[in-house]
């Protein structure tokens, strides 16, 4: 025989805030948050914006160089040959991944040009290192190239038996000579930029010297090596944006060219004055995962992320819709179990739609946030968060209505659970994408999204991570739907809940003979009263929402698309806008009610009628409100 209980008695006040209630706020909360993101990024998208100063040293927001395939050799300078070589070839090489052949058919090209800025050693005037400029002397030259379309090609010339050396960097820069007009244009060109250095025996790309030490630039054009001029190191670098006067072969004025980095083929661009020469450093390099090269630089950094999914008119959208779902639990489910946002959403595509842009676009928020979170230089304020924040946020809202789609027609009133798995996935996609992911990826080198990009770059880990959101808060979902199943099950077997005779008014009204078909559990939906010295049992009013029906006043009944009329209605400020809405309006469809018994009979009232009859129960203190018999 099934035990029989007696949730509360007719004694018992119902709490004030409802499971429901509690889910519908924080369903707002989230929604608020959707928003705020959302417009914060909508600000920055497609635009220009100012970063400010951005610096990468060798241990402090590293930058490693980006290697397709590394060219790396020794050689001793050679007699020169009638080549047309420059240091733009240098510069511009382009290799595939890991392709040696390649890199083994530019070798020779690279040995000629470095040989040429070993020649133009010898016409540089009071040269820091004579000895360089002894034809006698025998010159090796070390070389790396990272073969990618705009290398960062250094060298190391050094003789047997002599603790200093010379050490070079390719640059892109604009100079021209301080006596030209102001109308001749500047030239723009491959230089190399070389100071004087101890000899390094295990040298691979290093060329960092003190800030006073001179650097010598050599442009090689056709075959043809010249001396440009000289400037103590500290005016090419750390210094971006100035102009570097060079002086040994007239006064020069010298800047760099604004380059652009590019991350993920175009999501995210970076252009930047950038210093006119980095230093580099590979104490940490390792050649199989092309990891350890590492500039240190300064520039002057404007950053444009480019992103078409956040449609702020739907998150606007979003909001509005969850305030009014919150609105009208307050007002008329204030203390049911039952929450009408995930029933409502269920019924519509408004939150499935955007669920599925957030997630298509989740690459495009990935970037931005892995770049910002690998790269401290600079204060990246909320924007560092907002991406993930605003699709945690999407799929928390997206849980409850998922898993009471998995249920539809029935209602699912283990509410606790939903709003459970709300937390959960909010939580756990929160803290992947802000924190986990971006940790995971490093920058390697990527596809360019623009022909004119200098640097093209990617973060390894994104092709993979973008969608394992969606596969973890899946996961939760599921897990979700396996728990009210299995506690529908429990709460079934253990016959709990107080025996509803198929003739109660709120189960004819519903064409059902046993709540169980139309909701998972009848925990929290039930109370027994006194009615006629007989144990009645009343029902939460809010298993309505099944049919989109609400009740709405002590009397009546309507659906669910009225709601909104009658709640404009009641907030209208002044008499006279309420009497003008009223005749504006006319009259809605009510099914009646009377004594928390639905009634076989509807007909039209006003607003008018509706909103005093709702007032006049305000102020009732009645046991069994917003309950059905």
């Amino acid at each position: 025989m099934p035990t029989r209980v007696h949730p509360s008695s007719s004694g018992e006040a119902r709490p004030w805030l409802g499971q429901g209630l509690v889910l519908a706020i924080l369903y707002l909360v989230l929604a608020t948050i959707v928003a705020l993101c959302t417009y914060n990024l909508d600000r920055i998208a497609n635009t220009p914006v100012q970063l400010g100063l951005q610096i990468h040293t060798f241990t402090y927001n590293q930058w490693n160089v980006p290697i397709t395939t590394l060219l790396r050799s020794s050689t001793s300078v050679a007699p020169l040959t009638n080549d047309t070589y420059s240091l733009s070839d240098l510069l511009y090489k382009t290799c595939g991944t890991r392709d040696h052949a390649c890199a083994a058919g530019f070798l020779n090209a690279t040995n000629a040009i470095w040989g040429h800025v070993a020649k133009a050693f010898l016409t540089i005037p009071d040269f820091d290192q004579p000895r360089f400029q002894d034809p006698s002397q025998s010159v090796r030259i070390q070389h790396i190239s990272n073969l990618n379309g705009w290398n960062k090609a250094t060298a190391q010339f050094s003789m047997p038996g002599h603790d200093v050396a010379m050490t070079c960097m390719i640059r892109r820069a604009s100079f021209r000579r301080r006596s030209a007009p102001a109308s001749t244009p500047s030239t723009i060109d491959t230089l190399a930029f070389c100071s004087q250095r101890a000899f390094d025996p295990n040298w691979v790309c290093e060329n960092d010297v003190a800030p006073s030490v001179n650097t010598y630039a050599i442009q090689v054009n056709q075959g043809k090596g010249v001396y440009v001029g000289v400037t103590p190191r500290h005016q090419v670098h750390f210094n971006p944006g100035a102009v570097a006067t060079l002086t040994g072969n007239g006064t020069i004025l010298l800047e760099t060219v604004p380059s652009m980095d590019e991350y993920g083929a175009g999501i995210l661009s970076m252009n930047a004055p950038w210093d006119v020469l980095t230093a580099g450093s590979c104490a940490t390099f390792n050649e199989a995962t092309g990891l350890g090269w590492f500039m240190k630089v300064q520039g002057l950094v404007t950053m444009t992320w480019k992103c078409d999914s956040l449609m702020l008119t739907n998150a606007m959208a979003l909001w509005a819709l969850t305030l009014d779902l919150t609105v009208m639990q307050i007002v008329y489910l204030r203390r049911s179990v039952i929450c009408c946002g995930p029933v409502y959403m269920a019924k519509n595509v408004i939150g499935l739609v955007i669920l599925l842009v957030a997630f298509y676009g989740n690459k495009n928020l990935q970037t931005l946030t892995t770049f910002l979170y690998i790269s401290p230089s600079h204060d990246p304020g909320c924007f560092a968060h907002c991406g993930p924040a605003q699709l945690a946020s999407i799929v928390g809202i997206m849980t409850g209505t998922l898993v009471q789609t998995w249920f539809n027609p029935r209602l699912v009133t283990q509410t606790w659970l939903l709003l459970l798995a709300s937390l959960v996935n909010w939580i756990l996609v929160f803290v992947l994408e802000a924190f986990v992911f971006p940790s995971l990826s490093h920058e390697v080198p990527g596809p360019c999204g623009s022909p004119t990009a200098t640097n093209c770059i990617a973060f390894h880990m994104i092709e993979r991570t973008h969608y394992l959101s969606a596969v973890a808060s899946g996961v939760v979902i599921v897990v979700a739907i396996r728990s009210v199943q299995l506690d529908t099950k429990r709460s079934a077997a253990r016959s709990v809940h107080a025996p509803i005779a198929p003739t109660h008014s709120l189960l004819t009204y519903l064409a059902v003979t046993d709540l169980a078909s139309i909701v998972t559990s009848q925990r929290g939906l039930t109370k027994t009263v006194q009615r006629g010295g007989k144990d009645v049992v009343a029902l939460d009013s809010g298993v309505l929402l099944i049919k989109s029906m609400v009740e709405v006043s002590r009397s009546a009944i309507t659906r669910t698309s009225n709601l909104q009329l009658e709640l404009i209605y009641r907030h209208l400020p002044f008499v006279w806008l309420q009497a003008y809405m009223n005749r504006a309006i006319g009259s809605m469809l009510v099914v009646h009610v009377k004594d928390h018994i639905i009634l076989q009979r509807s007909s039209y009232q006003c607003l008018g009628d509706i909103l005093a009859a709702r007032e006049d129960e305000d102020a009732d203190d009645d046991p069994i409100k917003s309950y059905l018999l």
